[in-house]
């Protein structure tokens, strides 16, 4: 809505001048001395939004020893990096990284926006902070931007608030959630899953403010103690760094996967790093397990090659695949959405379309990679 369409007598106020807020902050979650790469995706709408804002981003990172990430995340478009830095934060409690962040941003510095990544330690903390530092959070999200908001009520418009976009309503819809404009919270809080944003080019030319920051640790704050840590194991798979994703939708589960397996299998024979994945349906209907899954409410990917086999193209589904290299997909439904997306279709029964493509992947095509 332009400033024009809003009625006569309409008052404006910038959404950090109305709650004593400014600066968008990225919580940069690290693991074993090293950078999440949700932490370094979020700098770009983060430094996006800022830049529009007219104001800094503050990188916010929480470790035992944070060696060179501060200079990375400089790099990468911060303007100030503030450390917490204690041999007990090794690993990941909810008591002391809460008190970490809720008290920089009660005593030093409280921004108008924090975003966070929705991983296990961002979807806990998230809630947390929020409820210690009185604001709202809004997550999973897909899209992040600056707008305004019309109060029709009280005839009064709040600008440059965050707008944070996400799947409601069974994936089906996109709601656009703001914070609430009577209550003001700051500062307003997103997390979004990994691998929905590209991070930033790096910079090693830029320059920022370093500084470290010593919250007023409260007995209790370390009454967890962690003994041991051991990860891995399950049977989940990493499908964001593939080369080739081969997806299957629900119609795929009637031969097993068999074609899916067998296309990734040829690729592999090829020395092509690829992997299989299914769609929502597929893994609702017990085709596949859901670390396969590929959408909104699985992983996200943005591979070279993303191949599409009987996916009909749901919204929730093509979230997580939109930003692929190229997508190709093989359907019956000349008209469907995936189709519609895609650089290249091959309209066919995915049986007679799947072992012509691994026929062709043994004798040596390798979809250009």
């Amino acid at each position: 809505m332009s400033d024009e369409e809003y009625p006569e007598g309409t008052e404006y106020q910038r959404f950090a001048e109305a709650t004593g807020s400014s600066g968008v902050m990225v919580f940069a979650e690290m693991v074993d001395g090293h950078l999440l790469s949700v932490g370094t995706e979020l700098m770009g709408p983060a430094r996006e939004m800022a830049d529009y804002l007219g104001v800094d981003v503050t990188a916010f990172i929480i470790s035992d020893a944070v060696g060179d990430a501060p200079d990375a995340l400089v790099a990468l478009g911060a303007d100030k990096v503030v450390s917490v830095e204690d041999e007990r934060l090794a690993s990941f409690t909810t008591l002391p990284y809460t008190r970490a962040l809720s008290d920089y941003i009660l005593d030093v510095h409280r921004p108008e926006i924090l975003l966070m990544g929705a991983t296990t330690t961002g979807r806990d903390l998230a809630p947390r902070v929020a409820s210690r530092i009185n604001a709202g959070v809004t997550a999973d999200c897909t899209k992040l931007a600056v707008g305004p908001f019309y109060h029709k009520r009280s005839k009064s418009v709040i600008t440059h608030m965050l707008e944070a976009h996400r799947p409601s309503f069974g994936e089906s819809k996109l709601a656009c959630i703001m914070s609430n404009p009577q209550l003001l919270w700051a500062p307003a809080m997103a997390t979004a899953r990994p691998g929905i944003f590209l991070a930033p080019d790096a910079d090693a030319s830029r320059t920022g403010e370093i500084t470290t920051f010593t919250p007023k640790w409260q007995d209790g704050d370390f009454a967890v103690e962690i003994l041991e840590v051991r990860r891995g194991g399950g049977d989940r798979i990493d499908l964001g760094t593939r080369k080739i994703i081969v997806t299957g939708g629900q119609p795929c589960g009637g031969t097993k996967f068999a074609e899916v397996h067998a296309l990734v299998d040829a690729l592999k024979a090829q020395g092509i790093d690829a992997e299989w994945a299914a769609s929502r349906a597929a893994v609702d209907a017990g085709f596949a397990p859901s670390s396969r899954q590929v959408g909104q409410t699985g992983q996200s990917v943005r591979p070279p090659i993303y191949i599409a086999v009987a996916v009909s193209g749901a919204p929730q589904h093509m979230v997580g695949m939109k930003d692929s290299g190229r997508i190709i997909a093989v359907n019956t439904d000349a008209s469907c959405t995936m189709v519609d997306s895609a650089d290249a279709a091959i309209i066919g029964d995915y049986r007679d379309v799947v072992p012509a493509l691994t026929a062709k992947v043994a004798a040596g095509f390798t979809f250009g990679l």
